[in-house]
């Protein structure tokens, strides 16, 4: 076994009725983790509450007020002093050879900051039939490099998520800034801009057996379209903004402007469907002076005479 050592972030809010199915997958990996700290942030019921005595080894950080996901993870980074760090959300599950098969890659793999791991999707809260159905095969291992990761991901946002992807606690001390690694004035796709960052600076692996199981629920962050859109137009503008500094090409930074006109659109087509056509008319008059796109004034006529009725899904943009 590695003597490099494992340390698990785990953001906890709220979650008083799947932290403990987190943990247990987590506590019953073959190849166990080494440090554990769950970042209570500031959960109506203290996770201490909800946990007892069941989990002696746990180190548990309450903050003093909800502050939001990103601080909850810059909280436990700073603490962490494991080689490896793994951000797992308190209500995904493990299957048991996650850290194992991951270790073992990032340790043939010298050159990789980070392992992603592909995973299910559970829709309906019952993760059973899916686990059942697991059967472990031989990891199947893709090296991204550096650049090439970068265009994999923006093409397929969705496919790598913190909970299924391991990172070397050396790259990410690099890519951190001003003390935080992940940006506190995101309210969302905090790990989307983080995970860019990464991919731009390193090499990485895409592992594709799926090793867990990711859960959709209807109150989920990612289920809150006008907020997914709005901080994900903020998001691609930051990156966009530190492009020097993350030596990009101008093929990456051409899609980064492409994705943030997208996401821009998205957030007025959210805002129309619910109603708020004004506002989304006036947004979108904002965003063609920034950037004067067919597709943004086309978009604006179809909302301004009440013809734009498409429903939108999180994930649904066009670049």
């Amino acid at each position: 076994m590695s003597n490099n050592r494992i340390s698990v972030v785990m953001p906890a809010y709220n979650c008083d009725a799947t932290i403990c199915v987190t943990l247990d997958s987590l506590i019953n990996q073959r190849r166990r983790p080494d440090e554990i700290i769950i970042v209570d942030d500031h959960s109506a019921n203290p996770v201490t509450s909800v946990l007892g005595n069941r989990y002696p080894d746990v180190q548990i950080i309450r903050h003093e007020a909800n502050k939001g996901v990103q601080h909850a993870r810059n909280t436990g980074y700073a603490e962490a002093v494991g080689d490896y760090i793994f951000f797992l959300d308190a209500d995904d599950i493990l299957c048991p050879e996650f850290l194992e098969v991951m270790l073992a890659a990032l340790e043939e793999n010298r050159n990789a900051a980070a392992a992603f791991n592909s995973f299910y999707k559970c829709f309906d809260g019952n993760a059973a039939p899916i686990l059942e159905k697991h059967q472990e095969q031989a990891p199947e291992v893709a090296v991204l490099p550096k650049g090439d990761g970068l265009t994999f991901y923006l093409n397929n946002t969705g496919a790598f998520i913190p909970s299924f992807s391991i990172f070397r606690k050396s790259a990410l001390d690099e890519i951190s800034r001003d003390g935080n690694l992940f940006l506190p004035d995101l309210s969302n796709n905090e790990d989307f801009q983080m995970f860019a960052r990464i991919l731009a600076t390193f090499d990485v692996l895409h592992i594709k057996n799926p090793m867990g199981v990711y859960f959709l629920r209807p109150d989920s962050i990612s289920r809150n379209l006008p907020k997914v859109w709005s901080s994900r137009t903020v998001a691609v503008e930051s990156l966009i903004g530190i492009a020097d500094d993350l030596s990009l090409s101008a093929f990456h930074i051409a899609f980064l402007k492409r994705m943030r006109a997208s996401a821009s659109r998205q957030y007025a087509r959210v805002l129309a469907n619910s109603g708020a056509r004004k506002q989304a008319s006036s947004h979108l008059v904002n965003e063609f002076k920034r950037s004067p796109e067919i597709k943004t004034m086309g978009l604006l006529l179809l909302i301004f005479f009440g013809l734009q009725k498409k429903k939108i899904e999180y994930g649904g943009a066009e670049y």
